[in-house]
């Protein structure tokens, strides 16, 4: 992965390094997180994506409709990564 150009990369590893520049504790993080993790699952770094957007989320106030996506995106990553 190193040394190659980003365009070079895989869409989710471009999509992965993306998310290091994320500002976190925003609704958009947790539900780009929580996509990312279920796209990710199977790989090392699908649990760690799960858990940063479940960790957000706690500190975000509930009520309009960019928390209802992102808590369904939450919903999903916990079902695809636990339940399979």
């Amino acid at each position: 992965m190193f040394g190659k150009p980003v365009d070079a990369l895989p869409p989710l590893d471009q999509a992965l390094d993306s998310a290091a520049s994320l500002k976190p504790g925003t609704w958009e993080s947790v539900e780009t997180l929580s996509m990312l993790a279920v796209e990710a699952k199977g790989r090392p770094d699908a649990q760690g994506l799960y858990e940063s957007a479940l960790s957000a989320s706690k500190s975000l106030r509930p009520g309009s409709w960019e928390s209802v996506r992102a808590l369904t995106w939450l919903a999903r990553a916990e079902r695809e990564l636990h339940n399979a």
